[in-house]
């Protein structure tokens, strides 16, 4: 009798398969050992195979780096906009005629 298997059970399976002799998980489910790896390379393709602890999906990896150079640009942008503020007030501080503090006054 072939017996229908759920896309969760696989998954299941082949995360099993990281630390359960092969051979042996394939007896227990009353399966051929080819079944296991063709439902691991199936759930690869589908991008569902299940990641050991401490790996990540392609996707979140990329998402975890882009929010990373988001965080930094952020620091940055806020880094210059003190240091552009700071150049601004001195500038207006040591311009007290409104002349530009670098620009000398003409002599006639």
């Amino acid at each position: 009798m072939n017996r229908r298997w759920s896309l969760e059970e696989k998954q299941r399976a082949v995360e099993r398969m990281r630390r359960t002799r092969h051979r042996e998980l394939a007896k227990e489910l009353g399966i051929q050992k080819k079944q296991l790896y063709e439902w691991r390379e199936q759930l690869r393709r589908r991008g569902k195979e299940p990641f050991a602890e401490g790996q990540e999906q392609p996707l979140e990896r990329e998402n975890r780096q882009l929010r990373e150079a988001l965080a930094r640009k952020v620091l940055e942008a806020d880094f210059l906009q003190g240091a552009w503020r700071r150049i601004e007030a001195r500038r207006r501080t040591s311009a007290g005629s409104g002349a530009t503090a670098s620009t000398k006054k003409l002599k006639k």
